[in-house]
């Protein structure tokens, strides 16, 4: 019974669609290993340097007879055994194999009439691969970003620096501004009592004040370098549904009640708040390169929105993290599935949804999630679904 399970599986064996017959095959492989054997030591070193290349010895036949043409198959072996490149090999017990053939014998007899024996050394073909360089186009983004950090401060700095005092005088409009920065990044005023709280007690030093609010913003965004997921819950708002109004809100001035010092401290909150989201795009996970190029939009729109508000030297700066984030994310995003929408014609599982649109199962989980199913069993029919174009 065994027996003839297994002969009953075994396939026709060709090389480059050449058929011909086989009895054996001998397969050899192993390591790559480096011997080192050093003076006046008993224990040597084996260095691993990879896998050897796997190699096939293949004896074949051509049998007089079969249901081919003997000449025609003699022809066709001779033209796949001399052709330059790899091929494919059909072997009846290791499956279909990419080899180039290193060797070969073939022997006739008239002792023997009618039947060619080949012996073929078949050498695993791999594939030629080479190093792959990519441009960090979020460096660019922590680069610009730092930049434009170093132009605000500096305005920031001509402004209070010299009067420290003046800060103290305008703390009501950082408390009201840092309140509207928060709802700019779609985050509970709650996060930022404690630190906002250390920032005021800085405020009769204004150097130490700038990085505290930068701080303070910067990790609330996630512009301090830790990866954050875009699908993530617990994030500041997704870029699609970021408002402006609290930027524009911020730059409103009033001529009858605001300082210069006002003015300063709001166009700094406003800076400060749209270059650490700026700079936190270059440390977000996306799935899609939707989501990326969403964020993208309202990111620039959120620089656009501050430009004609700032001195030339921030101007300047913004402009390049401007670029900088263009740049990021349209590369980063090209490299991304896009979504596409689909209809199911029924009610079906999440594994035979999945199967349906990928050919593949083990996606159940993400159409579950992306599209909020209920439950796994009852993926439903006659509804747009969201999948991914991959």
């Amino acid at each position: 019974m065994f027996s003839r399970s297994f002969f009953s599986n075994l396939r026709q064996a060709s090389f480059r669609g050449a058929k011909f017959e086989v009895d054996d095959v001998e397969a050899s492989g192993g390591r790559r290993l480096v011997k080192h054997e050093y003076p006046l030591r008993d224990e040597p070193y084996a260095e691993d340097m990879g896998r050897k290349a796997r190699e096939y010895s293949v004896r074949a036949y051509i049998v007089q007879g079969r249901s081919y043409s003997y000449f025609d198959a003699r022809k066709d072996m001779l033209k796949a055994l001399e052709g330059s490149g790899p091929g494919t090999l059909i072997h009846p017990w290791h499956g279909e194999v990419k080899v180039c053939v290193d060797r070969y014998s073939m022997r006739e007899s008239m002792e023997h009439g009618g039947l060619i024996e080949v012996s073929i050394t078949f050498a695993e073909a791999g594939s030629l691969k080479q190093p792959a360089a990519t441009a960090d186009t979020a460096y660019g983004t922590n680069k610009a970003a730092t930049s434009v950090r170093d132009a605000l401060k500096k305005e920031f700095m001509d402004k209070f620096g010299p009067a420290a005092k003046e800060l103290a005088a305008v703390a009501e409009t950082l408390q009201t501004g840092a309140a509207l920065v928060m709802e700019y990044m779609g985050l509970p005023q709650a996060l930022m009592a404690e630190g906002l709280a250390y920032a005021m007690a800085l405020i009769a030093t204004p150097s130490a004040l700038f990085g505290a609010l930068t701080g303070l913003f910067g990790e609330l965004a996630g512009s301090g370098g830790a990866s954050v997921d875009a699908d993530s819950s617990y994030a500041f708002s997704s870029a699609p549904s970021r408002s402006l109004a609290p930027i524009d809100e911020l730059l409103i001035t009033n001529p009858v009640i605001d300082t210069p010092s006002t003015i300063v401290l709001r166009t700094t909150l406003a800076g400060i708040a749209v270059t650490e989201l700026a700079a936190a795009s270059a440390y977000k996970d996306f799935i899609t390169s939707d989501d990326a190029l969403a964020e993208r939009d309202t990111t620039l729109a959120g620089i656009d929105v501050i430009a004609p508000a700032v001195s030339d030297p921030v101007y300047s700066s913004l402009a390049e993290l401007r670029r900088a984030v263009a740049v990021d994310l349209t590369t980063r995003g090209g490299q991304l599935p896009s979504l596409r929408t689909i209809t199911l014609p029924t009610t079906m599982p999440a594994l035979v949804a999945s199967y349906n649109i990928y050919g593949d199962a083990d996606r159940a989980d993400e159409i579950i999630s992306r599209n909020r199913v209920r439950h796994p069993g009852r993926v439903p029919g006659q509804t747009p679904l969201e999948v991914l174009s991959e």
